[in-house]
């Protein structure tokens, strides 16, 4: 029981290293995305939900006519 409650406590000790190498890991610059591949995910992020009010637009006009 002394051995595992030691491994433990070390195991424990040891979390705060491990924290400050990730986060000199994670102060390192993070790549970028150039405009024109974001230009493209919001056109075509627009367009799907301009296209889905369009089209439930469309169904609801068409199941009133049919009324």
């Amino acid at each position: 029981m002394q051995k595992l409650l030691s491994a433990a406590i070390f195991f424990l000790m040891s979390l705060p290293v491990l924290a400050a190498k990730e986060l000199d890991a994670a102060s390192a610059p993070a790549e970028t995305v150039d405009m024109v591949y974001v230009v493209i995910f919001g056109v075509i992020f627009l367009g799907s939900i301009v296209g889905f009010f369009i089209y439930l637009f469309m169904t609801d006009k068409g199941e009133k006519s049919g009324k």
